[in-house]
């Protein structure tokens, strides 16, 4: 069994989708040959934000029959403390200005970084332990700072894992001159961090050649995936019919045209105004809050219609899985090789995907790879479908796709880690 390091800021208990792709790798390299050693940092169980008090801040060591992990203390800073400040104007000021030092300091002084403590405890794991190579999982990317300075250390081979793209992401906004500054600092900062890099790893085929250009490695696609199996060979709605039901769940980005969606969904609510009830949900708008006002003024009027949650722990989610007719995706405007990780768990919980507007891209090609759901790009074939929908459930009659099973197989967590094997047999 081939020991290998994970250094990773974001793994369970924390409620983040990011330490899903770390918690996969942990749970089937074992059966690919590879024992994993994790080195994260302490969360509450289902904890859903970044800077909270953690209620036992003591080293931690788990050792599991495929991996183990060790939870470092989290150093929380004077920026995470005034989050529980969060309508004082003065701790907002100060949070700001905190953060963009820390942005500009971190480029400069691992020091900056607050989970610096990365660097020595790794640094002690590789001399103690046979570790045949580094994995580093950004965001944060900082991570890659700490990678490179071990390998510098310690010769340990290692292998950047972009979960997003950094500074090849195709929508950066540096409209100010502070953040056309951090921008050039980071851009300098990836090509050094990651100049001493064996490969890279990241999710989607456009982001792979988007970053190999800009840090001239070898990179190989390694997606995020589903780690529930499809309950069964179709997608299909619920058996209530006496409502319509769709629900978005997760972060709603500014770059997601989701007007497109709620216009339609508001003449489809004129239409039918006496007929079917039609409900849309929004959960977890909470964390990005101008977008969850963005969403509230375009509802305006049809309140009834449009519920917006917070975010909440998977087991809550469940419910609005189960309940729902539709679950809801967009595009990320002219953004290409974006998969959101939603877009797999949409696909293995047996409810069709509504894509609109569509991308005309990953997400599109997806859907009718595996059958998973329909996309659209104008307002009125939209409605004409759900208007058609509506008139089957009145009529207690079941709209379904029958999945493609074999390509959605493809996939999942376990066979994307096997993919992840492949490229460390070969290294």
């Amino acid at each position: 069994m081939k020991k290998i390091l994970i250094i990773a800021y974001f793994f369970p208990p924390a409620n983040f989708v990011g330490g899903d792709r770390i918690a996969a790798w942990a749970k089937y390299l074992h059966k690919l040959g590879y024992f994993p050693t994790i080195v994260t940092r302490n969360w509450n169980d289902g904890q859903k934000d970044l800077t909270g008090r953690i209620e036992d801040n003591t080293l931690k060591h788990d050792v599991f029959e495929t991996y183990e992990v060790y939870r470092l203390p989290y150093k929380r800073t004077l920026r995470d403390k005034l989050n529980s400040y969060p309508n004082s104007i003065i701790a907002s000021f100060l949070r700001r200005f905190l953060s963009f030092l820390e942005l500009f300091i971190q480029n400069f002084s691992m020091l900056a970084i607050p989970y610096a403590n990365f660097y020595d405890f790794s640094l002690d794991l590789i001399k103690q332990g046979d570790y045949k190579c580094l994995i580093a999982s950004g965001r944060p990317f900082q991570l890659f700072s700490i990678a490179s300075k071990l390998k510098k250390r310690t010769g340990i081979p290692w292998i950047a894992d972009y979960r997003d793209e950094w500074n090849t992401f195709q929508n950066k906004n540096n409209d100010s001159f502070l953040l056309s500054m951090i921008h050039n600092l980071e851009a300098k900062s990836e090509l050094s961090w990651t100049s001493n890099a064996d490969l890279f790893i990241t999710v989607s085929e456009s982001w792979k050649e988007n970053i190999q250009k800009v840090i001239r490695k070898n990179g190989f696609v390694v997606m995020n995936g589903f780690d529930t199996k499809p309950s069964s060979a179709s997608a299909v709605l619920s058996n209530d019919f006496g409502k319509l039901e769709i629900s978005y769940i997760g972060t709603l980005y500014s770059y997601q045209p989701i007007e497109f969606f709620i216009q339609s969904m508001k003449e489809l609510i004129l239409r039918s105004k006496n007929g079917i009830k039609i409900k849309v949900n929004f959960i977890g708008l909470n964390i990005m809050p101008e977008q969850e006002q963005r969403v509230s003024n375009l509802i305006k009027g049809f309140e009834d219609y449009f519920f917006l949650y917070d975010r909440m722990p998977k087991i809550e989610m469940q419910q609005f899985y189960e309940n729902a007719d539709f679950l809801l995706a967009t595009s990320f405007d002219e953004i290409k090789g974006w998969y959101p990780v939603k877009i797999f768990e949409y696909a293995a919980s047996g409810k069709p995907i509504l894509l609109c507007p569509s991308d005309n891209d990953v997400l599109a090609n997806f859907v009718k790879e595996t059958n998973t759901g329909v996309s659209f790009n104008k307002t009125s074939e939209l409605i004409d479908f759900l208007s058609k929908v509506i008139l089957k459930k009145t009529k207690n009659e079941m709209f379904e796709l029958k999945l493609n099973l074999n390509s959605l197989e493809t996939y999942s967590r376990e066979n994307q880690t096997k993919k992840l094997a492949l490229i460390l047999d070969k290294f």
